[in-house]
């Protein structure tokens, strides 16, 4: 995945009007401009560009990005300055076992004739999520990979292919990797850990934009699985929709699309179907074509269901923002530092309610950019309450920026937030694969609001991939209890764009599977 870098320093010059550059990189790379400015110093970055290429200014540097050749340089040393891989080996284990569980079984008997069934990891920065697929794939099927079975692993980050190709890398990417995987596929190297040579040959590295035509590449049918995780969040809406199309027409009849946790496709494309195994989600291409649906989440041409129910649901503004994140009860303790925050406790103007009520609905068409331009609207007294710094909170981790999202999540807990931003902090280091301290959040957020059903849905995953079965059945049963009373405004929030019955639905199935209620 590309994750947006953190810049260094502080440009001394006049501020450059950034806006046509940016333009064109949300067009070529599709980065929306927020997930440009998340953390890399994107002024000082085109200051250098400017400055290497022997341009007047940044206007004369924006006219040369016309031409074709300096703008194919320029792109490959931009995403090498503005995107850096941040990612682990074996992350998001279940996910895995479900493509060997399920989708390998299927794509082979959808291809008898010994055709070669292809695995894309789309996005996959340094090589550690390729490399996880095709270490399980080889496990599952011995001798079958490279030959029978295929893993491609394409980024638009040139340093980070050529890091995959190195195939070296810190013990700290190496956390979740079991001792017996450790010892079969790993050597020492130096302060590093590397790749056996045998291993670092199961997979096919290639450079390559994921929004850019390649019809040889992206051909019918050429890939039965696809992960593309961590990478839908960066995307302009526009681009997020393109790419998705694009997965579609890549993808063999029923093949699988694999997102990370946090993602989902809700309404952006008629094209997937959602499916659940293994304590996951994931998406099948639908069985019948539909057309290109070339529509902006969010955009007024789309179905606007879920703004009504939401908007009904939240029909007296003050009450959807006390539920969403209640204010301390009277006589309550308050946090350390609670009541030197500034908009803590204070009741809330209908303007700012409105700006809260506005980013509850942005949030739920994912329209994460404009939620926080609400947000940041609001006066600074206003910024500080408990219930604006969770949504910032919220909006922060859907863009994958944790630190910050952590931040506003202590700082909602400061002022008086009952609970829920424990779970975001719990999702910010499940996310990071702290799976100990995401457990603590999950926990704390449980018992501050014993009616919160996410929690437990959260806690039985997490227990569900250490193998503790017990602690799995009691977690998904009280969770699939609390899910049909959840606040709506909770779901929106934090149900990860899947509606009430699709998330009972997921509990349920994992209890009949482990011979629990359901």
């Amino acid at each position: 995945m590309a994750f947006p870098r953190r810049g260094r320093g502080v440009s001394p010059a006049a501020p450059l009007d950034l806006g046509p550059v940016e333009e064109f990189l949300e067009e070529r790379l599709g980065l929306s401009r927020a997930s440009l400015h998340l953390g890399a110093d994107l002024e000082a970055v085109l200051r250098e560009r400017v400055r290497a290429r022997g341009c007047a200014d940044l206007d004369a540097y924006r006219r040369e990005l016309d031409r074709p050749e300096f703008a194919r340089q320029e792109l490959h040393v931009l995403a090498g300055q503005l995107t850096v891989g941040e990612t682990y080996f074996f992350r998001e284990w279940s996910q895995i076992e479900a493509c060997i569980d399920v989708a390998m079984p299927e794509r082979f008997a959808a291809r008898p004739d010994g055709d070669p069934i292809t695995v894309l990891s789309a996005g996959c920065a340094s090589g550690e999520e390729a490399y996880s697929l095709a270490i399980a794939l080889q496990g599952a099927y011995p001798g079958l990979v490279p030959n029978r079975i295929r893993v491609v692993g394409v980024d638009v980050n040139p340093l980070g292919i050529q890091r995959a190709l190195r195939g070296r890398y810190s013990e700290w990417t190496l956390r979740a990797v079991p001792d017996d995987v450790r010892k079969r596929c790993f050597v020492r190297a130096g302060e590093d850990v590397g790749l056996r040579r045998e291993i670092a040959g199961l997979v096919d590295f290639k450079v390559k934009n994921l929004l850019e035509d390649d019809p040889a590449f992206w051909r019918p049918g050429a890939f039965d699985v696809i992960f593309c995780r961590n990478v839908l969040m960066y995307l302009a809406p526009q681009k997020m929709v393109e790419l998705l199309e694009r997965f579609a027409g890549a993808l063999a009849p029923r093949g699988f699309l694999f997102l990370a946790s946090s993602e989902s496709l809700r309404a952006t494309s008629a094209a997937f179907d959602v499916a659940h195994t293994h304590g996951v989600f994931y998406y099948r291409r639908s069985a019948v074509p539909t057309a290109p649906a070339r529509r902006v989440p969010g955009d007024a041409a789309r179905p606007r269901a879920w703004v009504s129910s939401i908007h009904e649901a939240s029909a007296r503004v003050a009450e959807v923002a006390q539920r969403v994140s209640p204010s301390p009860r009277p006589g309550a303790t308050r946090a350390p530092g609670e009541a030197r925050k500034a908009g803590a406790g204070r009741p809330l103007g209908p303007a700012e309610l409105a700006a809260i009520e506005r980013a509850l609905l942005l949030i739920g068409g994912e329209r994460f950019a404009d939620a926080m331009t609400a947000l940041a609207a609001l006066p600074p007294e206003a910024a500080s309450d408990a219930r604006v710094e969770l949504l910032r909170a919220v909006i922060l981790c859907q863009q994958g920026d944790l630190s910050r999202a952590e931040r506003a999540c202590r700082n909602a807990l400061d002022a008086g937030d009952d609970g829920a931003a424990h779970y975001v902090l719990g999702l910010c280091q499940e996310q990071a694969g702290d799976t100990a301290g995401a457990a603590q959040h999950y926990k704390a957020a449980a018992r501050r609001d014993p009616s919160f059903a996410m929690p437990h849905l959260r806690l039985g995953m997490l227990a569900r991939r250490a193998g503790d079965m017990k602690t799995t059945r009691d977690e998904l049963a009280r969770a699939s209890e609390l899910l049909v009373a959840e606040q709506h405004e909770r779901l929106v929030l934090f149900g990860g764009g899947f509606p009430r019955a699709t998330l009972i639905g997921l509990c349920q199935a994992e209890l009949r599977t482990q011979g629990g209620r359901g």
